[in-house]
């Protein structure tokens, strides 16, 4: 475990608290100075900790990360990945510090960027009852990773966990069927002597776990970085954490754990066109027609996250529509997309507007630029607007001839 202390009550606080968290066995405190030199009371507050924490039976070390110039949320990162550390537990003077995860709050950045488990403890939560003595588990009802299987074997005084699902708004989810798959699921997880409570809510999600957490008389929630409405995503921390982070006044133990998603590329059924026209409310609006279109998608977890079309002129195949929602960049979804289009479109000559900052991804396919006169009428016409001045519109006319995959395939 490492604990970054600023010498503050607060970091106090977590270190006595230390022997509450299961399975320590060693303690790093990281010091990490923004001046350069010491004063004596910062050394005695160092010793003090250490030989705090020293007292509940735990060796400890100090170290002390000095002023390079970098923030001080990455010289926590950087020590702690040099350690090889598993847990960043911290002291916080209060939960509602966490509210703006982009705030530039230390713990807040720490919390965002980690990419190992998090332990948050608030300087005034506690009323006498151990961290993991009444655990709070959210869960989506998917299988649980490994972490929370060990987090309610090792579930510290009588080992009461309080296992919630929330049925979120607009889903067809209904609460007996999700209370008979949360029923089974704490069947298979609750451990021999301890107790499991199931728990179905309906609302928002986070809201909904504070509230919970409130009421049940939970001494810890234990929530994964990432849910699996998210794990498509880029973003470091999920929204449903994230939201949690600003509402709740228990500790809080951020799992960083492993979610496998299914990857699924292929071509839409024109029954799933609604789909596509969903990605494309933020990318000019445009609409699908199973008359003239083909549209390539990729799935995860059966959410669509990727899109790329090809439409059919009366004079020539245009590639457009190649779109993936921000949240979702940054994975690789629109190569997918776009491997799929041209592999199923490599007979026919297919013309594109690209943008001019993506030419050269289309280029890695086969396309060529062209002068805007070699564009077939038709798919020349949607961009009349331009009056011969594409440049102006950002866009760059391309071509890539039929069969061109196939040789690039055997290259």
């Amino acid at each position: 475990m490492v604990i970054p202390t600023d010498l503050s009550e607060a970091s106090f606080t977590m270190a006595e608290r230390v022997g509450e968290v299961p399975g320590v066995r060693e303690v790093v405190l990281i010091h990490v100075r923004i001046s350069a030199g010491s004063s004596p009371a910062g050394e005695d507050a160092l010793r003090r900790m250490q030989e705090l924490v020293q007292g509940q039976g735990y060796p400890v070390e100090v170290v002390v990360a000095e002023d390079d110039g970098t923030p001080v949320p990455e010289r926590i990162l950087r020590t702690a990945a040099e350690l090889g550390a598993n847990l960043i537990a911290m002291g916080v003077r209060e939960q509602g510090l966490l509210r703006n995860l982009f705030s530039g709050n230390v713990a807040a950045t720490v919390l965002r960027d980690a990419r190992v488990h998090v332990l948050i403890v608030p300087q005034s939560a506690g009323d006498g009852s151990a961290l993991f003595s009444r655990l709070l588990v959210p869960t989506d009802l998917a299988d649980p990773a490994p972490e929370v299987r060990s987090l309610l074997k090792g579930a510290a005084g009588d080992g009461a966990a309080v296992l919630l699902h929330v049925i979120e708004p607009g889903r067809s989810e209904t609460k007996q069927g999700a209370g008979d798959r949360l029923a089974a699921l704490k069947d298979e997880l609750s451990p021999a002597g301890q107790e499991l409570e199931p728990l179905v809510r309906a609302g928002d999600p986070a809201r909904t776990i504070c509230t919970v957490a409130d009421e049940t008389g939970a001494s810890l929630v234990a929530i994964p970085r990432i849910g699996k409405r998210d794990a498509a995503g880029a973003a470091p921390l999920g929204s449903v954490t994230s939201a949690v982070m600003g509402c709740v006044k228990q500790p809080v133990l951020v799992l960083a754990v492993s979610i496998r998603l299914v990857i699924e590329t292929r071509e839409l059924r024109s029954e799933e066109f609604g789909l596509a026209e969903e990605i494309w409310i933020d990318y000019h609006e445009l609409k699908a027609d199973p008359k003239t279109d083909r549209i390539f998608g990729v799935f995860a977890d059966g959410m669509l996250v990727s899109v790329a079309r090809c439409r059919r002129h009366p004079d020539g195949y245009e590639v457009d529509g190649v779109f993936t929602p921000v949240r979702f960049r940054g994975r690789g979804y629109a190569r997918r997309a776009m491997d799929a289009l041209v592999e199923a479109c490599q007979h026919d000559t297919l013309y594109m507007h690209a943008v001019r900052d993506l030419v050269d991804f289309y280029g890695e396919y086969g396309f060529i630029s062209i002068p805007e006169s070699d564009l077939p009428p038709t798919i020349r016409a949607r961009f009349a607007f331009a009056l011969g001045e594409m440049e102006g519109a950002n866009v760059q006319p391309m071509r890539r001839a039929a069969g061109w995959f196939r040789r690039f395939q055997s290259s």
